[in-house]
């Protein structure tokens, strides 16, 4: 992965960090940033935002990419 790249997805990520902490209730919001859970097979995955609220549960992941993202919810 390259510098650029990197500093790209580590800046796009703290957008949504100032952004839902100036924007969200603290009281009513629960954030959770870079979680780290164990997947079956051995490996990990990381989770960049979840948000808990009485609302019900975000899970959010950040890409900071121009143009056109395709895909579907049962693709890998």
């Amino acid at each position: 992965m390259s510098l650029k790249s990197t500093f790209k997805g580590f800046l796009g990520e703290t957008v949504i960090n100032v952004a839902m902490w100036l924007k969200l209730e603290k009281d009513v919001y629960h954030r959770l940033n870079g979680i780290t859970l164990p997947r079956a097979n051995g490996g990990s995955t990381q989770i960049d935002h979840i948000i808990v609220s009485i609302y019900g549960i975000f899970v959010i992941e950040t890409k900071n990419y121009k143009g056109w993202i395709y895909g579907s919810e049962n693709q890998r």
